[in-house]
């Protein structure tokens, strides 16, 4: 099967986040003041001293969230469930 190759469109309306990732985008949307501008090092700050993230792995999950956004990431973590593979291989 193809993937859906659509590219993701700024101007559409995003749907409610599934619901087993609810109350962990409503703990992370407190970090976040302006979801349009996000201060990513303030994200990562937080992330180490109020949710015990280490600094290389707050920096990693910050960058990735930039990097790549929910569309892509959605579909790295139904693989990442699918095949089982709860930790990286970075060890972070």
């Amino acid at each position: 099967m193809e993937p859906n190759r659509r590219e993701p469109n700024p101007n559409d309306v995003l749907g409610p986040a599934p619901s087993c990732l609810t109350p962990l985008v409503e703990e992370y949307a407190a970090l976040v003041p302006d979801s349009r501008e996000p201060n990513w090092e303030l994200i990562e700050a937080k992330l180490i001293d109020h949710h015990e993230w280490t600094p290389d792995a707050a920096h990693s999950l910050a960058k990735m969230a930039k990097q790549y956004g929910w569309f892509f990431l959605r579909n790295a973590a139904a693989l990442a469930i699918a095949c089982d593979h709860e930790d990286g291989d970075l060890g972070i």
